[in-house]
This record gives C-alpha cells, structure tokens and sequence, in this order.
C-alpha cells in the first residue's frame, strides 16, 4: 500500500484542513452505493477475449455547520480482478484520475490479476449567502448544456462511454458565483496547476431571456485564451442546446506529440468546436435524442491515431465530425430500454450501445450494457472492440 503522507502532500493538506471542521459540524448526512460489474471484451489489439469484474463502492457525506457554511468528503473504491489487469496496455494508470496539483489516491492492492485503487474524489467547503456562493477544493464544475459533448466545460468534460462513473471527475478550484437573480449569474472558476502559465481559468454570465438559458464564457485553459457560448430551451417541446467555444491554436502553448501523425497540436489556426443537440420525449415514454459535434481541427481519417493528442489540444474527440444518436423506451415502471450510436461519417466507423435496466427492488438495480464496433483498422471507434458488461447495483 502507497503511502498517502509520503506521496501526496497537497492531498494530505486538504484532508488535514478539513477533517477538525467535521468533527465540529452537525446533522452530517452519508448516502453511497455499492456495485459489481462483470464485464467481457475483445480488442484489435489484444489477443484473446478479456473476463473481468469490479466491486466499486462509493461514501458519500455532507457536513452542516450553519445555515451557511457545508462540507463534502466523497470517496470512491474499487477492487478489479481479471485479465485486463496484466494484459490491457496501461490499464492502472487510466484507472486513475490524475490531478494537477496531487492526488488523494492510493493503491491498497496489486498482485497479478488483482488491484485495488481508493481515491477522495471530492472534498469540498462550501458558503452560501442570499446572493453569493463560494466553493474550495474538490468540486464538480459542470458546465456545459448538451447531453454528449459539452466543449464549454473546460474543468470536466465528460465521456458518455464511462458509464460507471456517474458522479465524474472533480476538479481542484476555487469557484465564486454571484446571484444577479433567479435564472441569472456571474460566475468565476480557478483551477490553479503547479506551472501557474497553464493554469485553467473562466468567467462565465448566464442569463435568460424568453424560454432560453444563455451563457457565455471567456478565459483561458493549457496557455490558450478562449471564448465561448452556449443555449438551452424548447422549440415545440423538444429540447434543443447549443455550444460553441473558439480558442488559441492548437500549437500555442503546446508540447507536440513527437511520434507519427501529431497534426492536431501543429495546426496553426484558432480551434472552433461546435455542438448542437435535440431531444423529445413523446407522451408514450419513447425517447429520441440526437446530437453533431464538429471540430475544425479534427481529423477525417485513422482517427485512432490522435487519440493520444486531443487532450493536448483540449478537443474533445479526434474526429472533424461526430454524430450522436438514441432511442429509449420504458417496457414497463420497472424496466427501461435504451439504444445510443456514436457514429464518425467520414472514416465510416460506428459505436452501438444497446442497454437494458432493470428494478429489481428498492435501491437495487440491473443493468446490462454492450458495446459493438464496426469500421476499418485505425479508424475511431474500431480500436474499442466489442464489449458486453452486467451491473448489480445496491444504494443507500
């Protein structure tokens, strides 16, 4: 087991500034679940299918001082055993979350098939005024309006295939907003890094008018400046969202990949990234969402290739253009089925995701979830393979 004193000192700093003020604090609240996920997969570049199985359980707790003033120390553990532990490329390190200015985590178990990885993946204080709000520590800032990709959201984007990670990724920041009224704010977040030059920072004004949400943005993340805008509302009740962000080029501030394709960090040009998204729901329960992305810099061919890239050059997807689509229908109160596409038009590659899930009883759910693939070597969503997963989940 990794020591957290000697291997995470800012981690340590955190947890010691805020532990005296639960002690002190009242009515705390815990909730959490536990899950057991059994998975099967097959990749181009693995021989062999992979057999494996996670037991994920998550301690959520909020602490109330006042009426003001609350404390949140989430922690996450999860136990894996199977074949991807020793034959999938880099599999412990894309387990974790790598945070800028340290990690709370550590490694309770690695032997062989096993390994076991704990993480405090919030640990926040929170104070609340009529009209103000201030955050410190680790927090989840989601912004962002549609439902796939979300290019505003510079401290946490998301990706719709980690479906195991509901809560998502926290960021280390300091997060001011400012109540201008009741569908109105003005809102500042720092996430301060180690090399103060690539610390991300933001504005952002969100305001209504009509039946809209709007928000625009402007500041800075990995030495690039960038603007941003984006929409919510109805047309004829269906939801319909916008966002769009313009940055720096790719190349400034970068450090390019020295292996072969490395165009993404190489271009020259401001970087424009575009989602627009749209969903109804009929009275029958039948769900039907759909969504495009474009990136001015991506690429139209062995997508694959890039993926190593786009997180330098804050992209959110290789690709110039990627399309999203889904379908859901509650069968029943208890049983809910849904059908998503991740498709890339011009490479001709596709992910399908079929999922069904079930209630078995209070706070007791069953999920069964596949991932299948099709497209040309090197193409993007090739390169996941085929996958099929089946969850037990218990909360409480």
């Amino acid at each position: 087991m990794r020591s957290l004193k000697n291997k995470r000192p800012l981690g340590r700093l955190i947890v010691l500034c805020i532990l005296p003020l639960l002690i002190h604090a009242q009515n705390p609240e815990f909730s959490g679940y536990a899950k057991y996920l059994l998975s099967r997969s097959e990749y181009p570049f693995i021989s062999g299918a992979l057999t494996d199985h996670l037991i994920h359980v998550r301690l959520n707790s909020r602490y109330y001082f006042s009426d003001n003033w609350t404390a949140a120390l989430e922690t996450r553990i999860r136990t894996y055993y199977g074949q991807s532990v020793e034959k999938f490329p880099g599999f412990k390190s894309l387990t974790k979350h790598h945070y800028p200015l340290g990690d709370l985590g550590w490694e309770f178990l690695d032997k062989k098939e096993w390994f076991g990885y704990a993480e405090i993946d919030r640990a926040y204080l929170d104070y609340q005024s009529t009209n103000f709000e201030a955050t410190l520590g680790r927090q989840r800032i989601a912004w962002g309006t549609s439902l796939v990709w979300n290019v505003i959201d510079l401290f946490n984007p998301m990706s719709i295939l980690d479906f195991d990670y509901e809560e998502r990724p926290g960021s280390d920041a300091v997060r001011l907003q400012y109540f201008t009224g009741p569908l109105s704010r003005i809102e500042l977040a720092v996430a301060p890094h180690k090399q103060a030059k690539v610390s991300t920072w933001a504005l952002l004004w969100a305001t209504h008018a009509g039946e809209y949400d709007f928000y625009f943005l402007s500041g800075q993340k990995q030495r690039r400046r960038l603007a941003g805008f984006a929409f919510s509302g109805y047309i004829k009740g269906a939801g319909f969202r916008g966002e769009l962000k313009v940055s720096d080029p790719p190349s400034k501030g970068a450090k390019p990949l020295q292996s072969f394709p490395r165009r993404l960090t190489y271009n020259d040009r401001p970087n424009v990234q575009a989602v627009l998204s749209l969903d109804y729901a009929f009275p029958n329960s039948f769900y039907i969402h759909s969504e495009a992305y474009y990136n001015r810099d991506g690429v139209t061919q062995s997508g694959a290739l890039y993926w190593n890239e786009i997180g330098e050059a804050d992209m959110l997807n290789p690709a110039r253009w990627s399309l999203f689509q889904e379908f859901a229908y509650d069968i029943n109160p208890l049983l809910h089925a849904d059908v998503f596409a991740l498709i890339n038009p011009n490479e001709k590659s596709m992910l399908i995701a079929p999922s069904l899930s079930w209630s078995l009883a209070t706070n007791l759910d069953l999920y069964a979830l596949a991932f299948l693939t099709t497209g040309k070597a090197n193409t993007e969503y090739r390169t996941y393979g085929t996958a099929g997963f089946l969850r037990l989940k218990y909360s409480f």
